[in-house]
């Protein structure tokens, strides 16, 4: 739906994992202050980067893996 996001910056689990405790920290935060709304909006980002980056995703060992292709400097 969004494309592969295998990238090799988040090859290491320990960024994967931060990220998605960020995202669900902020979700904390916004339920702290109140604000229901955003709680159901990071709340669903946290969602999809706990499914994309902890359970889907694809190491670089990995024959299947597709990441995104780099841009050249005459691609715009």
């Amino acid at each position: 739906m969004l494309g592969p996001v295998e990238h090799p910056w988040f090859d290491p689990l320990w960024r994967r994992v931060l990220l998605v405790l960020f995202c669900g920290a902020w979700a904390g935060m916004e339920y702290y202050l109140g604000n229901i709304t955003w709680v159901y909006i990071i709340g669903a980002i946290t969602g999809y980067a706990a499914w994309a980056y902890l359970i889907g995703y694809k190491g670089p060992d990995d024959p299947s893996r597709k990441t995104r292709p780099r841009m050249d400097d005459n691609d715009g």
